[in-house]
Order: structure tokens, then C-alpha cells, then sequence
């Protein structure tokens, strides 16, 4: 990670509106026409509202994907990183006073905001790949570009394929073609509804059963048909929208030792999707041999790298 030249990009007024870069030396780059390198963009996680879970989670999985000796992908394949920040939702536990709190610091978003976040967010992070100096590679553009999320980041990611029904406006930019979740929330009516699992202490009436409902709420409001509308879990995949470029790629990922998220969240996404997979404008992959605590994916970042290389040379095996 050392050989890669960091930045941080500004989209937005709100001072969690950045996306930060990891991009190789100018003399070190090569025109993304042709290339097979590949970009990849996170988004990260924290229930649409941890301060503590932003763009810097994106850290442990890239040091290891980048190193001149990782076994994972190979550097000679990576055209760089970036990690989505968006604004968040309002936290019990890091509570604000609205009245004194300074409005570009304020965690006040409620839904479509995140998801509008990342969207501009990547319409900045395209402005910048194409018009940067001494940047001859487009990889938006060119989609040659991966985009995967963990816990509530994979929701979001998910949600750049649903469009309009995410966004609540009929304006939104080109989706990306290649997608990965990582032990994402996909149902919120379900996850609530659960409670979590019962092996870690949740279920119906339990006081993680109670936190899971205020990050609902919290984020979408008390409407559950809302709440549906905006899952990927409940989306109609069958009802995908064309598009050109390459055929699409879905991956979804989980750990079965996941102790915040059950498994009842991968099942309905992968239900959705197997549905949908039957129109031929997306393929499907299923990981549930993650190994490690919810947090400990994206922190340790081994089985992140690991799912993101064995992505890539299953979208070689298409060559």
C-alpha cells in the first residue's frame, strides 16, 4: 500500500462526503481500454450510522490486496482503490445536539440520502479518473471496475442496480457491472422481524431485537412498506433494467460465525436473486464459507481479498 499515492476527494458540502483514493505512481499506469487491471470501490458499513465505521475500513483488505508479495490477485492487476463515504444516520450512543452542532458535521441523513451519497460519489470519483493529470485511465468509464460493500454497504451497493426504486428519483447515473456484498443487511422487515439469531442472543423480543428496530427506523423511518421498497432482498430482479457493456456479475458473501447479521439475510438475497438470475442479464455467485465474526471481515480483510480475487478470475474464466 506504501506504492500507492493516497487522496481525498470532496463531493459534497458535508464533511463526510469524500471518497478517498489509492491510485499507482503516474509512470506506473497504463490506458484502462485494453487494460485487465481493475479498480475496485468499497463502500462500508455501520448501520448506516456508526462515526466509527467509515472510508478508513477499506484499509486492512487493500494493504493486502496491494503488497508487492500478496498472494491474492497480484498488484500487476489492480489499477487502484477508493472507499465511499456518505452521510449518516443519527446514533443513540454518539448523540449531537442539532442546535449547536455545525450543519456539515451533523449526522442527520435518513434514506434516500446514503444511497444519493454514493451515487455522487461515484459520479465525482469518474470526473476525477477521467480529468486527473497525468491520469491516462478511465476505469469507470471503461468498466473495468468492482464495487463491493460490507454489512450496510452491501445494501447500498445492491441498491446501485435497483435504480429509481433506491433513489426515489428518476436520476441516477450508470450501474456499475460488477457487485459484492459482504454479510450485507438486504431485508430490513426481516431482519427486524427475526430479531437476529437466536445462537448470539437475538430473536423476537430481545433487546438486540430492539437495536435492529432503532437502526430501521433511525435510517428508513417507521413505513415499513418503505423499508421494502428500498431492500434488495424485496427487489424484483426479473425486473432489471438493460444495460450495455458487460453482462453484470452479483456475489454475495457471508460468514456462518456472523454474530449481527444472521443468515436469514443472505437466504432472501439469494432467493431474489436466483429469481432474477433467470433473465440472463446477470450472473450469480454464493459464498457462505467466510470465516470470522461480523466485524472481523472487514477488519482482518483476508476473506475481503480472498472473495474479491476469486471474483476476478471467475470474470477471467468469461475471457
Amino acid at each position: 500500500m506504501e506504492s500507492l499515492n493516497h487522496r481525498s476527494l470532496r463531493y459534497g458540502d458535508h464533511s463526510l462526503q469524500t471518497v478517498d483514493v489509492w491510485e499507482r505512481p503516474v509512470d506506473e499506469r497504463v490506458p484502462a481500454e485494453g487494460s485487465n487491471r481493475y479498480f475496485f470501490i468499497y463502500i462500508h458499513g455501520g448501520a448506516w450510522r456508526d462515526p466509527q465505521q467509515l472510508t478508513d475500513t477499506a484499509v486492512p483488505s487493500i494493504k493486502l490486496l496491494a503488497a508487492n508479495d500478496s498472494p491474492y490477485i497480484g498488484r500487476d492487476r489492480i489499477a487502484g482503490f477508493a472507499s465511499i463515504g456518505y452521510r449518516l444516520s443519527p446514533h443513540p450512543n454518539f448523540p449531537q445536539d442539532a442546535s449547536s452542532t455545525p450543519a456539515d458535521e451533523l449526522r442527520a441523513a435518513r434514506h434516500p440520502d446514503h444511497i444519493n451519497d454514493v451515487w455522487a460519489a461515484l459520479a465525482k470519483l469518474g470526473e476525477y479518473e477521467k480529468h486527473a493529470k497525468g491520469s491516462p485511465g478511465d476505469y469507470i468509464a471503461h468498466d473495468r471496475y468492482i464495487i463491493y460493500g460490507h454489512s450496510c454497504g452491501g445494501f447500498l451497493t445492491y441498491q446501485l442496480w435497483m435504480g429509481a426504486q433506491a433513489t426515489l428519483s428518476p436520476s441516477f447515473g450508470k450501474a456499475p457491472p460488477y457487485i459484492v456484498g459482504f454479510e450485507g443487511i438486504y431485508d430490513l422487515r426481516g431482519l427486524v422481524d427475526r430479531g437476529g439469531s437466536p445462537a448470539h442472543g437475538g430473536g423476537p423480543g430481545t433487546g438486540f431485537a430492539v437495536a435492529l428496530l432503532s437502526i430501521a427506523t433511525g435510517s428508513f423511518g417507521d413505513d415499513r412498506s418503505a423499508w421494502d421498497t428500498a431492500s434488495p432482498g424485496k427487489y424484483d430482479w426479473t425486473t432489471l433494467p438493460d444495460a450495455p457493456g458487460p453482462k453484470r456479475l452479483a456475489v454475495v458473501a457471508y460468514s456462518m460465525e456472523d454474530e449481527l447479521v444472521d443468515v436469514g439475510e443472505i437466504d432472501t438475497l439469494e432467493a431474489a436473486l436466483r429469481h432474477g438470475e433467470a433473465s440472463g442479464k446477470f450472473s450469480l455467485a454464493v459464498a457462505r464459507d467466510l470465516h470470522g465474526g461480523h466485524d472481523d471481515v472487514h477488519t482482518d480483510g483476508h476473506e475481503i481479498a480472498r472473495v474479491l480475487t476469486e471474483t476476478v478470475r471467475q470474470l477471467d474464466s468469461r475471457l
